[in-house]
């Protein structure tokens, strides 16, 4: 497969590149059928009926197609031509309209693109310098708006005014002036009516408003040059600015791109994260409930690569992934909206394979910044689902994995927490959490994606194929891991044993935690010094393993994981070695038990007690006091820095026979919890 780039062809004498477009309308604005609840951030339905009146309003709305055409030194010529009603005139100015499409700064088509391509889309008037009919002249259509916006879309109807705008701008616009590359063809039509948008009104009942679309094939010629396709939009007088979101979306059309977001929302599709999903052309602040559609998002990355989401044709873009083919770890990954890096990690099938971006909304970029949150987007590719050649929908090749929704179930949702930090604990991506990193038909691919780093400019994170972390098969080539994160690794045969390093900083007490253990199976979690010797081993507490310990001297200390009964190579166990001391979490002293009481004929008794291992709890310090019915004290013990499960036993040899009375005392900090009870001696 031949892959062509802007800086391939920026070197080109090529003048343009072909690519099969399925044309698409403008998606209905999803905040006319969903209300949005700011405190959960979810889209509820307005109305026991307002899901399926979404769904007829999306159906039906996309099917045509077109051939376009990318100008090999960048720069896009856009012709804008406005047309309004007898019963509808046009309110706004060109000052305006100019400002909306070719504005170098601010909210423009100019400035989106622009900063999309990462400089490589230049957006131009053109000749005329501005839209046309100059200042605040329309051309008026022979209808009255109704006229032409009379159900949902009658692209017939749309090219008859379409016709009619070109014909009275032809006495002093030169079609043939915005055929850059001379093939015949003009480059971009904007076709700007008056009037609101049905796309961005509509509640379910479609009326006099004209939808957004690409409206194609037209097949018109004017001084000598075919206008094939023009981009349909709405002035939108009822609002303080229209939806340039919209036109930002339709203009994408233009190139070949599609649509990503299904015929339904309770998918797994874009949504908010992509100009092309669901949401993404009306993200903005909220208005009256409703996005203003003045901050849409970036186009994703799958997009930017290849415009049209058909690699039969070749890849056509702005940008090329980075391929990883081998384990990569500390992978840095440049924020999204400002770097053109996007990384590709593909499973045994190369047409199916995994794409890395890290979307920041503090990247200082003009767009983006009204994504739901921010951190790693894994995009989920399979080339082998390409839609029919009638379909205008990729949402069926790509997809994202979303840690909040794996099952892709819940469309309140999935626009929420698809983004990996560990802002929000979500730091692994492996064959065994879910979502999982497995094959569409649910193979496992070995690939894992692991130690996510906390949201920003740049983001770290780990790559590995198969096993995770290797060589770290003994103390020589243990791998360093960092306090306060998740490791997710595999034991993979019955001689496999993983080493972990720890740099020590200074006494402190850590707790390191084996979690995730395949069902079935059980690991063996160990501590051990500089020279090799074992400290100490894990204690099983529920289905985690534990181990307290408090750091002295030492300069490096090993954590070990070994198999114990049994292996699983694609399912991963999850380590996480934390600082206990910086975790202000309430003191816990449960499942007090004394055992036996009364003591008959034993000289032995033991005291049960469970520091909880949830949330990090850890005691500093436990105290067992055994007082005499009188008060006297007649026994004492300690111990130090406990976590979990743990007890004394205690002689009862020096006891006399009677009733006494026991206190726990743990103690954390200015922390105190103290548990009392009776025990009788009877021999």
């Amino acid at each position: 497969m031949k892959i062509f780039t802007c800086r391939n062809f920026l070197l080109s004498s090529i003048a343009l590149f072909s690519l099969i477009h399925i044309g698409i309308a403008t998606p209905p604005n999803p905040y006319n059928f969903y209300q949005y609840n700011p405190g959960h951030d979810q889209f509820l339905p307005r109305s026991d009926q307002s899901h399926s009146e979404f769904q007829h309003a999306l159906q039906g709305c996309c099917d045509t197609r077109r051939t376009g055409v990318l100008q090999a030194d960048g720069t896009e010529y856009v012709l804008g031509i406005k047309i309004d009603f007898p019963d509808q005139p046009g309110q706004r100015s060109n000052t305006d309209f100019d400002r909306y499409l070719f504005s170098d700064d601010g909210i423009s088509l100019k400035t989106y693109y622009r900063e999309v391509s990462y400089g490589k889309m230049n957006i131009e008037s053109g000749p005329m310098e501005g839209v046309v009919p100059k200042g605040n002249q329309w051309v008026r259509a022979k209808k009255k708006m109704g006229y032409y916006g009379q159900g949902k879309i009658n692209k017939n109807l749309y090219l008859e005014l379409l016709v009619e705008a070109c014909q009275g701008v032809d006495p002093f616009v030169d079609f043939s002036e915005y055929d850059r590359n001379d093939d015949g063809i003009v480059d971009h039509v904007f076709l700007i009516h008056a009037g609101d948008d049905e796309a961005s009104t509509s509640t379910g009942t479609f009326g006099d408003n004209i939808w957004s679309i690409l409206l194609r094939p037209v097949n018109r010629r004017f001084d000598g040059v075919l206008v094939e396709s023009a981009i349909v939009v709405a002035e939108e007088p009822s609002f303080d600015h229209p939806h340039l979101g919209i036109y930002f979306h339709e203009f994408f059309h233009d190139f070949g791109a599609p649509d990503v977001y299904g015929s339904t929302m309770v998918d797994q599709r874009d949504h908010k994260w992509g100009l092309m999903g669901m949401f993404g052309p009306y993200q903005g602040d909220l208005v009256n409930g409703l996005g203003n559609g003045l901050n849409p998002s970036h186009i994703i990355g799958y997009l930017k690569w290849d415009f049209d989401a058909n690699p039969d044709n070749g890849q056509l873009g702005w940008l090329e992934p980075i391929t990883l083919k081998k384990n990569t770890p500390r992978l840095e990954v440049p924020n999204f909206e400002l770097n053109d890096v996007m990384f590709k990690i593909d499973t045994s099938s190369k047409d199916e394979y995994f794409l890395i971006e890290n979307r920041f909304r503090q990247s200082g970029a003009i767009y983006d910044r009204k994504l739901p949150e921010s951190g790693i987007l894994i995009w989920h590719v399979d080339e082998t689902q390409v839609r029919p050649s009638y379909s205008i929908d990729a949402a069926g090749q790509i997809w994202l994995e979303d840690p909040n929704d794996p099952d892709h179930q819940d469309y309140q949702h999935i626009t929420v927490g698809a983004a990996f930090s560990t802002d929000d604990n979500e730091t692994s991506f492996t064959p065994s959490t879910k979502p999982s990193s497995s094959t569409e038909d649910g193979s496992a691919t070995g690939i894992s994606i692991t130690n996510i780093s906390q949201e920003g400019q740049i983001m770290t994170l780990d790559v590995w194929f198969g096993d995770t972390y290797e060589p770290n098969n003994n103390l020589s080539s243990a791998y360093k891991i960092e306090l306060d994160q998740s490791y997710e690794s595999f034991i993979s045969a019955t001689d496999d044993v993983d080493f972990y390093r720890i740099d020590v900083a200074g006494p402190k007490f850590i707790i390191i935690e084996l979690s995730n253990i395949p069902d079935s199976l059980d690991y063996q979690l160990s501590l051990r010094n500089e020279e090799g010797f074992e400290i100490k081993q894990g204690e099983r507490t529920g289905d985690t393993k534990l181990i307290g310990y408090r750091t002295k001297s030492e300069r490096k200390i090993y954590v070990v994981v070994r198999p114990k009964h049994g292996f699983d190579q694609f399912n991963s166990y999850r380590l996480r070695v934390s600082n206990a001391e910086s975790i202000p979490n309430s003191l816990v002293l449960d499942n007090v038990r004394v055992y036996p009481n009364p003591v008959y004929g034993l000289d032995r008794i033991t005291f049960n007690y469970v520091i909880p291992s949830r949330n990090l709890q850890f005691a500093e310090k436990v105290d067992l006091e055994i007082y005499t019915i009188d008060k006297s004290l007649v026994y004492t013990d300690e111990h130090r820095d406990v976590i979990g499960s743990n007890r004394f036993e205690v002689s009862v040899n020096q006891f006399a026979n009677g009733i006494y009375v026991y206190m726990i005392q743990v103690q954390k900090r200015a922390e105190l919890v103290q548990k009392f009870g009776k025990f009788a001696v009877a021999r």
